[in-house]
């Protein structure tokens, strides 16, 4: 039986991994003062997380004992893990991930400077922007399908949708700029 994906929140845990070895309460604090904390700053969640990337092999752990309090058990990325990881960021976008899990290509983008290639970053969020801009159009097509009867309220929800996907697409687009410029 193949090995569950890992959570958004295992994945934010391999992103800082990248960054540094760490211990879990190293972990925990950045997750409680950040914005990765919208994946969980719990110990109720980090350390259960850990204890599933190491045992599916993607992060490996060694007890640092030089401190005078007790020890701290340090989590870096496996060879596997790093691997796992830059498959992840490399996937392919979909209408579904622009519609339902922006936050999550977010995070994606976020932890992109793994694969030093800012050529693959610009391709990512150049396809991000342009499933934004046809996520629009569908969100507006909606809108104008809604019989003339329809309340004022799911109108004006819908148009609050619509005007956070428009936000979102002119960020993607002038992030692509931005990477283009970078890139001369």
């Amino acid at each position: 039986m193949p090995s569950k994906a890992p959570t958004n929140l295992e994945y934010a845990l391999l992103g800082l991994l990248h960054q540094q070895p760490q211990s879990g309460y190293d972990l925990r604090k950045v997750f409680a003062t950040t914005a990765l904390g919208n994946y969980s700053s719990s110990p109720g969640a980090i350390y259960p997380a850990l204890k599933r990337l190491e045992s599916s092999d993607l992060v490996t752990s060694e007890i640092d004992s030089t401190t005078k309090l007790r020890p701290r058990k340090i989590f870096s990325p496996s060879r596997k893990g790093r691997a796992v990881f830059r498959t992840w960021l490399k996937a392919d976008l979909t209408p579904d991930d622009v519609a339902r899990r922006f936050d999550d290509l977010v995070l994606r983008l976020a932890f992109h400077w793994v694969l030093n290639d800012l050529e693959a970053t610009r391709v990512f969020v150049s396809a991000l922007a342009d499933e934004l801009d046809s996520y629009v159009e569908a969100l507006e097509s909606q809108r104008r399908q809604f019989p003339e009867q329809t309340p004022i309220q799911p109108r004006l929800a819908l148009d609050a949708g619509i005007e956070q996907v428009k936000a979102a697409a002119r960020w993607a687009h002038k992030s692509v700029k931005k990477l283009s410029e970078e890139r001369s």
